[in-house]
């Protein structure tokens, strides 16, 4: 079944027939046509009662659109309802009851709003197989995701003799996912303009520069037939073989902790600032995209995958920045988290070697050694100092 169906109003029509065959019977005695005429009217529209209230939503269906809306902060939008009617039933008076997490406002419609639901409700009348469209005028309040929690239906009869109450069972999926303000972080622009664009020397890369060779060594077996130096090998009459530079492409790694330091040994301890955090992190990224760098994030908090660490690979351009945008919507304080060194152990692990390292939230003492791994390679480490008003880039160490 689609629906959770209650029926109200039973007892009422169960005296509208108890009064029906009173009538009918005094109609015997006294041959009444009034009498018999009000007894079977009575009788007919209780009969009628209960059967539009049991089968009017039988074939009644809410389109399941997996479709997600992406709105910012700030921003007005329209959700769409589909509710078609399969029956030839029509549905004369009714009221769709909508619950929406409150992170979104009604825009002319009748709403009530709490701390943990925002309802809409909103009339509606349709004819037997027919299809509606309902489109909610929304405003996006405050960066997250909601969806449709519930949809509720108040279907009151043809005589407004008790009503159906329905309760719509599936899960509904489509969200709307708000994106963070962005708040800009004036130095992110130094910061890129001290490194070259493009690939940059490392001696941690698996990758070699095949223009730029440095030198020669003894040539081993392994070695592939084109990276023969020939001239240096008639010199030493031993076969050599090119060394290329190792490089990287120029990237940046974000490394997000919103465990709170005070209480690192509880899972549900996450710190305050999470809107300044995401919405620094949301201009710094989309400046990356503009200026066509490559980035990665880890963050330790649990997401829909059940990893313990989420890890967005490295990666550029319209499609990075949507991902990104997507994640920093979804934080929210209901998610676990995992302890600072499971997070940089992870980092340590799987992290690309970007020249440039940001950090976000607080670490403490947490993670020193790692950090100094880190800069033995040469990596630059800054840490974001998150504000709604002021933010700041600053190296590492001198926060």
């Amino acid at each position: 079944m689609t629906w959770n169906k209650e029926i109200h109003g039973k007892n009422s029509l169960d005296i509208l027939i108890i009064f029906g065959v009173i009538f009918l019977i005094i109609n015997v005695y006294q041959s009444s046509y009034l009498l018999m005429f009000l007894g079977g009217f009575l009788i007919i529209i209780s009969l009628m009662s209960r059967y539009y209230l049991k089968h009017i939503a039988d074939h009644l269906v809410i389109e399941n659109d997996k479709e997600p809306i992406r709105v910012s902060v700030g921003e007005q939008f329209n959700l769409p309802i589909k509710i078609t009617q399969n029956h030839w039933l029509p549905i004369i008076n009714a009221t769709v009851r909508i619950k929406l997490e409150p992170i979104v406002e009604s825009i002319n419609f009748k709403a009530v709003s709490s701390d943990s639901n925002l309802e809409l409700m909103i009339p509606i009348q349709l004819k037997g197989n027919e299809t509606i469209q309902i489109t909610l005028p929304l405003s996006a309040n405050k960066r997250g995701v909601t969806r449709i929690k519930q949809v509720e239906l108040k279907i009151s009869n043809f005589f407004s003799l008790g009503y159906l109450y329905l309760t719509y069972k599936p899960f509904l999926h489509k969200e709307i996912i708000i994106y963070p303000t962005l708040i800009p972080v004036p130095q992110i622009d130094q910061i890129i303009s001290t490194n070259s664009y493009g690939s940059f020397v490392t001696n941690t890369s698996m990758f070699e520069d095949f223009l730029a060779p440095i030198g020669t060594r003894d040539y081993v077996y392994s070695d592939s037939f084109h990276r023969i130096h020939w001239k240096a090998s008639a010199k030493t009459q031993v076969l050599q073989t090119k060394i290329y530079e190792k490089t990287a492409d120029y990237s940046i790694t974000f490394i997000i902790n919103l465990r709170d330091t005070h209480h690192d040994n509880f899972r549900l301890s996450i710190i305050e600032n999470i809107e300044s955090i995401a919405s620094n992190i949301a201009f710094i990224v989309q400046y990356a995209a503009l200026k066509n760098i490559n980035y990665e994030i880890f963050l330790n908090l649990n997401m829909e995958s059940g990893v313990p660490v989420y890890h967005l690979p490295i990666g550029g351009g319209k499609s990075q920045l949507g991902k990104t945008y997507d994640i920093l919507a979804r934080i929210n304080g209901a998610r676990m988290t995992q302890p600072i060194d499971r997070l940089l152990h992870y980092v340590e692990k799987q992290q690309r070697k970007s020249p440039v390292i940001i950090l976000c939230g607080p670490f403490g003492k947490h993670g020193d050694r790692y950090f100094t791994q880190m800069r033995k390679r040469g990596q630059s480490i800054y840490y974001l100092q998150d504000d709604l008003e002021s933010p700041k880039l600053v190296p590492f160490g001198q926060h």
